[in-house]
């Protein structure tokens, strides 16, 4: 990308405020055909001496200048926000949500579209797919869109990712458009690659029910109704108290022992391809996890032992491997 193109684009960060400098206004066929006919009404009224001819070329000229003015005020003030807060693997599509806005009120009709930077080069680019916004007092002057991005490898979100926001209201005599960049810090976790032999005893452990509570833990789970014959050690009484109703508490289970894995890259042959090493052992974490078993994830040249947080770190670990 160019240095004029780079300043062109408005960094998408946070909410983000759309100004003059980055609106671009050009003239459509309708307002050159216009300006065309100004100029014949002017020759015309310059040959003929005829003072009506002169008022209507100018009103025609001043009506163009108001034109590309509103058109232009369409775009400025608006406020635009970009965030992905789903997790996506490689092979998916991550949906960002896009969510335009504006403090003023005035109602605006724009169109957008994903420039599509990010994707392979195609030998016949496609057309571009625009979506409509429509900014009313009717939806408080607000409206969320979803953009699709297809994410084919593991780690940080392909670059550049661009929209265009465009839009030729009130009166389609110019198109006023506004080219904006998501710098996204947003990461795909590598795609999981489903075996069942590795040097643990995880795959083993994996057909095992989980046990999720228990009446050994010291967190209350959650409440069941009273069984006779249970201890009234477990009756929860403050619940009985306000609603009248005896309650069995059900106390989480500390994991076991024998749950515990290391999740290690010398459990594969060496020279594996880092794509796939990272897949195989993104399904152990999600294996672990669903069954939640206590888990270390070791790789070359750092270890996540247990601790809060364990899905997300594990999986951007190796999304970044």
């Amino acid at each position: 990308m160019s240095q004029r193109n780079r300043e062109a684009c408005l960094p998408l960060q946070g909410e983000t405020l759309v100004t003059r400098r980055y609106i671009r206004l050009r003239p459509t066929k309708l307002s050159l055909v216009m300006l065309a006919l100004s100029a014949a009404v002017w020759v015309g009224a310059a040959n003929y001496q005829v003072n009506v001819a002169y008022a209507v070329c100018f009103w025609v000229i001043g009506f163009i200048g108001v034109s590309a003015l509103l058109t232009q005020r369409q775009l400025m003030g608006l406020n635009v926000q970009a965030a992905c807060t789903d997790e996506v693997f490689a092979g998916g599509t991550a949906k960002a949500h896009i969510r335009f806005s504006a403090h003023t009120r005035q109602s605006r009709l724009l169109w957008w579209h994903d420039e599509g930077a990010h994707l392979p080069k195609q030998p016949a680019p496609a057309e571009p797919q625009w979506h409509e916004v429509t900014l009313s007092q009717e939806n408080q002057w607000q409206a969320h869109n979803v953009w699709e991005i297809p994410i084919a490898q593991r780690g940080y979100f392909p670059q550049p990712l661009h929209i265009t926001v465009s839009t030729s209201a009130p009166f389609g005599l110019f198109c006023a458009e506004c080219r904006l960049l998501w710098p996204s810090e947003n990461i795909a976790f590598a795609a999981p690659l489903e075996h069942s032999h590795w040097g643990g005893d995880l795959a083993a452990a994996s057909d095992e029910p989980a046990q999720h509570a228990g009446m050994h833990g010291e967190d209350i789970a959650y409440l069941n109704p009273h069984q006779a014959g249970n201890s009234l050690q477990h009756v929860a009484w403050k619940t009985y108290a306000k609603r009248g109703e005896l309650m069995d508490k059900v106390f989480d289970e500390p994991l076991l022992r024998h749950q515990d894995e290391t999740i290690s890259y010398k459990d594969y042959p060496p020279g594996t391809p880092k794509d796939t090493l990272a897949g195989l052992m993104t399904h152990r974490v999600l294996l672990a996890e669903r069954h939640q078993h206590r888990y270390t994830l070791e790789l070359p040249g750092s270890t996540i032992p247990p601790q809060n947080g364990m899905r997300e770190k594990c999986l951007t670990a190796l999304a970044l491997m």
